[in-house]
């Protein structure tokens, strides 16, 4: 699906209806996401256990932060570093506040992907979780670019996300594989709806293969899938 092409007004519209969807959501994300995404602590393990051990981060970016969960991992990896949490959300930020009481090493940024104002070179490690299919393919082709703009020489742009099949058939035999694993893990058919609702209407997978060769068009050195499963993928890039 693309997004409206009758104007700004409609555009911002649409991401207003992202940002309500997870408005609603917000004291119920970690609860959700964690019946419906199989395998969903060893996405985190993998998003940081290929982090090069040479790079210690001093400044973090958490795009698409949520509730905090990748915000809280970042954390317990790298508890000195300066850690920027971003989501489109209000109310989402205001959980991850919430929950990061006390931490002074934590900053809050309400933005969406297509629209990011941060400093230039700024950042070390960048990482995102389940989060950058909310935007449309050209919107990614332009957001790696900016993610490549905001790393410092050598810095680590990883994360995890939903991803298409090469073909049509294998997408929908995810979705089938997906549908059954949420089962297992205990969701029932409303949350199954819920997701699918919220996929038809703000949802832009693609295929691994089309993540990596945006990457390397924005620039980056060394490009990588070093975990997948099903249609979740753990992609790696360095500048």
């Amino acid at each position: 699906m693309d997004l409206p092409t009758s104007g700004l007004s409609d555009y911002i519209h649409f991401m207003q209806t992202v940002e309500a969807f997870y408005d609603q959501l917000s004291s119920r994300y970690t609860e959700l996401i964690s019946r419906c995404v199989p395998r969903y602590t060893e996405i985190f393990y993998n998003l940081f256990y290929y982090i090069p051990d040479d790079l210690q981060p001093k400044r973090i970016l958490d795009l698409g932060c949520g509730t905090g969960n990748l915000t809280e991992a970042a954390l317990k990896h790298y508890p000195n570093a300066e850690i920027h949490a971003l989501d489109i959300s209000a109310d989402i930020l205001n959980e991850c506040r919430k929950r990061f009481e006390g931490h002074n090493n934590i900053y809050y940024h309400q933005q969406d992907f297509t629209r990011l104002d941060l400093p230039e070179g700024s950042f070390d490690l960048i990482i995102s979780s389940i989060a950058i299919h909310h935007i449309n393919d050209e919107d990614k082709a332009r957001l790696y670019p900016k993610i490549y703009s905001l790393l410092k020489p050598n810095g680590i742009f990883v994360f995890a996300d939903q991803t298409k099949g090469a073909t049509d058939e294998i997408y929908q035999k995810h979705i089938g594989r997906w549908k059954e694993e949420a089962m297992k893990l205990g969701s029932t058919e409303a949350d199954w709806q819920l997701w699918m609702d919220h996929q038809d209407a703000h949802d832009y997978h693609a295929p691994v293969g089309w993540h990596l060769k945006q990457l390397e068009g924005a620039c980056f050195a060394l490009t990588d899938v070093i975990w997948k499963n099903i249609m979740w993928a753990v992609i790696w890039a360095r500048k």
